[in-house]
């Protein structure tokens, strides 16, 4: 009964911690994307949130600030789930607020 005590903290404490660790990167995510926006004269991360919305209304589940291939600049890859469960990737170009993409999941 002991040993079960401590294998059970140990994987409680396991999984506080990798819970933990997750919610630090995600912080650390969202703070990288905030600075390369202000640093690079982008769009905000609120601003991309608000047209994938304007675009498909749903519910944003993921958002990412992605250099575009070829040096084109940056893009905001958003994903938005809707009511029914569709799922879209929509694409913004981060300077310009431009939709580059949408397309469902």
């Amino acid at each position: 009964m002991k040993t079960f005590n401590k294998m059970t903290l140990a994987t409680l404490l396991a999984s506080a911690l990798t819970f933990s660790t997750a919610a630090v990167m995600a912080d650390d995510d969202v703070a990288t994307m905030q600075m390369k926006a202000e640093q690079f004269g982008l769009i905000s991360m609120e601003e991309a949130k608000n047209i994938a919305l304007q675009e498909k209304p749903g519910v944003v589940t993921d958002i990412e600030l992605d250099g575009i291939d070829n040096g084109n600049g940056w893009e905001y890859e958003v994903e938005v789930v809707q009511e029914d469960g569709t799922e879209w990737d929509i694409d913004i170009h981060a300077k310009t607020g431009e939709l580059r993409k949408v397309e469902r999941d």
